[in-house]
């Protein structure tokens, strides 16, 4: 439950809870929201309301909700995409839980995993199932049905062709789950977070045209899990001789990468409301420790400090 916490995702989710009956009763007033109080709340409702609801919750949370996490998630994504940006999250806010993945033609198996601890619970799971579906949807995939794969037997049908199966009975963790889809036509959108970049961000620096088009082709999707094979593919070219060509031009493709985030970051420090840990995830950064380390490197300080000098705070001092 820690990559909802983490990103403010619980927040939407009790606000979710006012649809339901007794929603509300299940979270009193002034109720502080951790992980461990989101997965009992979680417990609570399934109990109450069934298994189905915690799908339905979860479907309906990435579909109408606005936060600004959602939208990094939902933001010029495929299928994959949205499976490698869940990842991300999940390792940005050092969630127990992992989730690995599979997109074959038109499906998506997703299978959750740890790196401590006990497997997730039953209700994160069902969650996120529900979860994965609206994030799909959102992006253009039309026609969802969805099944828990459990370790014996057969499977077990959560959507049928968008609509959910109203009862699930089943036992288990419902650990592993395959959505599949009849069609997917990608929803076209703007770049979100619009802001000047300022002056102090880093410059560029080489003018090399093959420079230009890799950083280029870097900005349209800045928190991409990227490699330099898939740069060169992009550029129709090999990834051994797009390598050669950077080293003509005095440049690294890491080094490149890293000044790309840095000054999308500074654009958003300086022009958007967005937390350090929503900016750090957007621009790709692998956690909160290593946004810190590589923009100090290029900026001469950290995120949060440079936030308040561009606003014209005198918190230099904290550096």
């Amino acid at each position: 439950m820690q990559e909802f916490v983490s990103f403010g995702l619980h927040i939407a989710l009790i606000r979710q809870l006012a649809w339901l009956p007794k929603g509300y009763d299940l979270v009193p007033e002034g109720t502080v929201i951790n992980s461990s109080r989101l997965r009992s709340t979680m417990l609570a409702l399934e109990e109450t309301n069934g298994s189905s609801v915690l799908v339905r919750l979860g479907r309906h949370l990435a579909l109408k909700e606005q936060q600004p996490v959602l939208t990094m998630l939902r933001q010029g994504a495929t299928p994959e995409l949205i499976a490698d940006r869940w990842r991300r999250l999940e390792g940005y806010s050092h969630a127990r839980g992992r989730t690995d993945y599979q997109v074959t033609g038109k499906s998506l198996t997703l299978h959750r995993g740890t790196v401590r601890g006990q497997p997730p619970a039953r209700v994160e799971n069902l969650l996120l199932h529900g979860f994965m579906v609206g994030l799909l949807e959102a992006v253009g995939v039309e026609n969802v049905s969805s099944v828990i794969l459990p370790s014996h037997g057969p499977a077990i049908p959560v959507i049928r062709n968008g609509k959910l199966v109203k009862k699930l009975e089943f036992a288990g963790r419902a650990l592993r789950f395959r959505i599949s889809w009849q069609s997917y036509a990608a929803i076209s959108s703007g770049y979100p977070f619009m802001a000047n970049m300022p002056g102090t961000a880093p410059a560029m620096g080489a003018t090399r045209p093959v420079v230009q088009k890799l950083c280029a082709i870097l900005e349209h999707d800045v928190g991409r899990s990227w490699t330099i094979d898939d740069v060169a593919n992009a550029l129709e070219t090999s990834g051994r001789t797009l390598q050669r060509r950077l080293q003509q031009a005095n440049s690294r493709f890491s080094d490149l990468l890293r000044l790309v985030r840095v000054r999308e970051a500074c654009r958003l420090l300086n022009g958007t409301s967005l937390s350090v840990g929503e900016i750090g995830f957007w621009c790709g950064f692998t956690d909160n420790a290593h946004f810190s380390r590589d923009f100090r490197r290029l900026v001469g300080m950290p995120p949060s400090v440079y936030r308040e000098a561009t606003l014209g705070h005198a918190g230099l001092t904290r550096a």
